[in-house]
């Protein structure tokens, strides 16, 4: 089925927003936007309302549009839903998975550990594959779910935890860069939450269905992401926008 211009523009600029190329906070001026997408400025407001359906474009009163801000509180709420209804989706897909559904487990997990590590330094030719296969094994973990509305709000959720993904890698690159003296450790906290051996325990789950421990299992994991957040943002200088985003307040993460 062909998209419509509509729906191509709406993708596009769905796209530049989680990628940053539309920066968080950006206003976005109906005549500035209209020519960078060289299209006309009703379009670009019918998108802009339909953007802001999914939190990523905020509508201002009397001040217009801009990009969705970003904040250590959102971050965690989004990291807290995601564990709420991923986590779920992979009890089910242990509990109504076939043989099928575990070959893709085991082909995207081995597609993952073949991958660079990740690491503050890494090109962004290895953050891309690396985020491109860390995807696809979380979405093999769900894909026997088979429950359509939690996995549209678990891929909604994906994507705006992808953008804050993007941000963090890329403020802790330039500090990493500026500021050597904390620089290892930055790069040690960060390699940990981003390793392999964290997803170790939801593939033995997987391939062992070990149902009663996927959810306990999957509040963990993400647990350790929030944990590794806050430890960061107590090693970042001030001033910085990463910095900024994570030391905003103490959000505890959850037993």
């Amino acid at each position: 089925m062909m998209r419509s211009k509509s729906d191509e523009l709406y993708l596009r600029m769905r796209a530049d927003i989680l990628t940053l190329k539309l920066a968080p906070d950006a206003p976005l001026r109906l005549p500035a936007m209209a020519q960078r997408y060289d299209v006309g400025v009703t379009p670009i407001r019918e998108c802009l309302n339909r953007l802001s359906t999914e939190k990523l474009v905020v509508i201002e009163h009397n001040k217009g549009f801009r990009v969705a801000g970003i904040s250590l509180d959102e971050l965690f709420d989004l990291e807290h839903s995601r564990s709420a209804i991923e986590g779920s989706l992979f009890q089910r897909s242990v509990l109504r998975g076939d043989d099928a559904w575990e070959a893709r487990v085991i082909g995207a997990y081995h597609q993952l550990s073949k991958t660079p590590a990740m690491s503050v330094t890494g090109s962004p030719e290895d953050i891309a594959l690396w985020n491109r296969r860390h995807k696809a094994f979380h979405d093999a973990l769900i894909g026997a779910a088979d429950a359509p509305w939690m996995q549209h709000f678990q891929r909604q959720l994906t994507d705006q935890l992808g953008r804050y993904q993007l941000f963090i890698q890329s403020g802790l690159r330039d500090l990493f860069e500026s500021h050597p003296d904390n620089a290892p450790r930055i790069a040690d906290i960060y390699a940990q939450a981003m390793a392999l051996d964290p997803h170790d325990a939801l593939y033995d789950i997987a391939v062992t269905r070990g149902a009663d421990r996927a959810r306990p299992a999957f509040e963990q994991h993400v647990n350790l992401t929030i944990r590794a957040f806050q430890h960061l943002g107590t090693l970042l200088p001030s001033g910085a926008p990463v910095a900024t985003t994570l030391q905003t307040r103490n959000y505890e993460a959850r037993p």
